[in-house]
């Protein structure tokens, strides 16, 4: 084990300095200065940067850039996920929420050629991110010290694939200390650097209204999680992801924020390590290396197996829907797949210390993008 993983660093104001450098590992506090657009990534443009074409150099910079925010939050009667996502050369947004106890799956998506009307907030420490377009509505994602605080109106639709309009607003407590996220800037390919900043297990209140169906979510019964991406990742990126807070049998809080980069259509014989795989226990947050996703790529909606090899992760995954999205603008691919469901297993501390989950509703994802 190394010492990496026992303790995060202390925080650097910014990611990249004046001369270049780039401050890679596992952060204490979230960066306050996500400037990784200062960066110099490696890309296909990167020999003109210095000369007479920097400001091409530069423009392909920013379309290389791929930067997001997800939230989802469950209460004992709905799950609603949703994302604003620039990734250059295109935007998108979606949110989507379950009935859990009918199963019904309400959807809404959009996407913005070049990422315009999208606005994601320059740091995970304050800002607003943002959406607003015809004939999709409006997401707003405002962050403070101690709170995100979301603004969902989108539009109904009638004709072949009905939905109903939703107004949501959910206030997901995140004060950084109790649990304390993982924040991480990684080199995931040579010239690649990606900041992160994921929690799991955070309270949320608020309400939602989707058509005739509401829900009202507390800090007592409601559990909350997010996601902040920023940075630059390979031409083709390939993962899996599992993610979900909820009570242990124990009746304390937990949650879990678990990815292996994993090229399934290759038949790869191993995942890969990611640096944002963490728990969130009674004890604190733990950071481990790697996991390991058992399941069928096709059929995706049988159970799921996650372990890693220390013996702190050991859970069973059963879906009960799935999201999925299919998109191919040429330059930019998405092929999209997120499962959601119920969560059953161990969790244990490295001190040994076990949570053991019965009913915890989380997603899993399959995702491959070529941006």
């Amino acid at each position: 084990m190394t010492e990496q993983l026992v303790a995060p660093l202390p925080t650097p104001c910014r990611i990249v300095e004046a001369d270049g450098q780039v401050h890679v590992g596992w952060f204490r506090d979230p960066v306050v200065d996500v400037n990784l657009a200062a960066a110099a990534p490696r890309h296909a443009l990167a020999g003109l940067r210095g000369g007479p074409l920097d400001f091409v150099e530069r423009g392909f910079r920013q379309l290389r850039l791929k930067r997001w925010l997800y939230l989802s939050a469950v209460s004992p009667e709905a799950f609603v996920g949703f994302a604003v996502v620039h990734a250059g050369y295109a935007g998108s947004a979606f949110a989507y929420v379950v009935d859990r106890s009918s199963g019904r799956r309400y959807e809404w998506s959009t996407l913005a050629p070049l990422g315009r009307g999208v606005h994601i907030a320059p740091s995970s420490v304050s800002g607003t991110t943002s959406i607003d377009q015809r004939g999709f509505g409006r997401i707003v994602i405002e962050r403070d010290p101690r709170a995100w605080r979301a603004t969902l109106e989108l539009e109904g639709q009638l004709g072949k694939a009905p939905r109903p309009p939703l107004d949501a607003r959910l206030e997901v407590v995140d004060e950084g200390r109790h649990p304390s996220p993982v924040v991480v800037v990684e080199e995931s390919a040579p010239g690649a650097w990606l900041y992160t900043h994921k929690c799991y297990g955070l309270a949320a209140s608020g309400r939602l209204a989707c058509g005739a169906f509401t829900s009202k979510f507390d800090h007592a019964t409601s559990h909350a999680g997010l996601d902040y991406n920023c940075g630059f990742r390979p031409r083709e990126t390939w993962w899996n992801w599992a993610a979900a807070g909820g009570f242990d049998r124990a009746g304390r809080r937990v949650g879990f924020n678990l990815t292996a980069h994993r090229p399934w259509a290759q038949e790869a014989a191993s995942d890969a390590d990611a640096a944002d795989c963490a728990l969130w226990l009674p004890g604190g947050t733990v950071k481990i290396p790697k996991v390991t996703f058992d399941y069928a790529p096709e059929r995706r909606l049988e159970p799921w197996r996650i372990r890693d090899g220390e013996g702190l992760v050991d859970l069973v995954f059963e879906p009960e829907g799935e999201r999925h999205e299919d998109v191919d603008l040429g330059v930019v691919v998405s092929r999209f797949h997120q499962p959601y469901g119920r969560f059953r297993g161990t969790l244990r501390s490295r001190e040994g210390e076990v949570s053991e989950l019965d009913d915890v509703f989380g997603v899993t994802e399959q995702h491959f993008a070529r941006w």
